[in-house]
């Protein structure tokens, strides 16, 4: 049985961690957009954080569950509704058989992603089943979601004595996600190999800018306007490996921040990197909102991410007790 995609959003894929080792051939790591939200929803399933997840932007997809799942949702808030039952982010819950799942509005944020418990019967390519819409492999048929698509589910696990004919069923649990997202008026960044280039009065404008998100961004890049930053020399260099989070320079003054999708190699200047524990704060921004950047250690750095990851290992510990306590009590196993 599966999930078959009755309306399409308009950037659906399925999405993990990402492809890594590979860059070196040109095939580009992808991974969740939010990859801290990614986490969050597998946890609450009791997924393994390498488990495949549905990454969704807005206008986010209607879909038909054929049988009965264990369901999670995470990172931005697109107002989910199973059947006309409103369920929240950040909680794990069970929908019933021939149920639909839609979402009617956006409340917060620009990527959702959704787990089920067991994850997407899809197969893996080169370690990851992360989408690669460029070599058009990997996730589902290497491509975005379309209508009548059918992603096999994994889990066939008989929730009935649970859900009571019920609809949904929403666990009285809630993830404290929102802590983790950073103040988009101070992303913290690691200045990069390029920065020292530019002049000083370019240097203080970046970090004085207020960068707005343009709407052509997208998975690979986000396209940010500011006034243009304009060193007083020419700054040229040679094409180098990026990641995500790279800010490069662009000839016109303007700069642009590689996320999840970016390609294996860049030749415009790079000024800075977003700190690993940053990347999931500034996928959430949306088209016309701004952020700021702060240049900060590599140690601060360092700690952000520790925090980060001890905060997604306590969750997953708590989670766990609350799944098992409540299906021991059903005697579901």
């Amino acid at each position: 049985m599966s999930v078959v995609v009755i309306k399409p959003g308009i950037a659906d894929s399925i999405q993990d961690n990402g492809r890594y080792g590979w860059q070196h051939v040109g095939i580009n790591p992808d991974g969740a957009m939010d990859k801290t939200a990614a986490a969050v929803a597998n946890i609450l399933v009791n997924n393994t954080l390498d488990c495949p997840v549905l990454e969704m932007s807005f206008p986010a997809p209607v879909l038909l569950f054929q049988q009965q799942a264990l369901v999670a949702i995470s990172g931005a808030n697109f107002t989910a509704w199973v059947n006309d039952i409103p369920v929240p982010v950040n909680t794990p819950f069970i929908i019933q058989k021939n149920c639909v799942l839609q979402f009617k509005q956006v409340k917060r944020g620009a990527w959702c992603y959704l787990s089920v418990k067991k994850g997407f019967g899809i197969p893996i390519w080169m370690g990851s089943y992360s989408t690669n819409t460029i070599a058009g492999t990997g996730g589902f048929k290497g491509r975005f979601l379309k209508k009548q698509d059918e992603i096999p589910l994994v889990d066939t696990t008989d929730y009935s004595t649970i859900l009571e004919n019920k609809d949904v069923y929403v666990f009285h649990v809630q993830a404290d996600a929102l802590q983790w997202y950073l103040n988009t008026n101070a992303i913290p960044v690691i200045l990069s190999k390029d920065w020292h280039l530019l002049d000083k009065e370019a240097q203080q404008q970046f970090q004085d800018n207020e960068f707005q998100v343009q709407p052509n961004s997208n998975r690979m890049g986000y396209y940010l306007q500011s006034k243009a930053i304009k060193p007083d020399h020419p700054v040229t260099v040679i094409s180098t490996a990026v990641t995500n989070g790279t800010i490069q320079l662009l000839p016109n003054g303007q700069c642009i921040v590689l996320m999840s999708g970016h390609q294996t190699t860049g030749g415009y200047p790079i000024l800075a990197t977003v700190c690993s524990a940053a990347l999931s704060t500034l996928a959430q921004v949306r088209p016309h909102e701004y952020v700021k950047f702060m240049p900060v250690t590599l140690k601060y750095a360092h700690e952000l991410m520790q925090q980060q990851q001890q905060y997604l290992q306590q969750l997953q510990y708590a989670a766990i007790a609350k799944l098992n306590e409540l299906f021991s009590a059903y005697a579901i196993h």
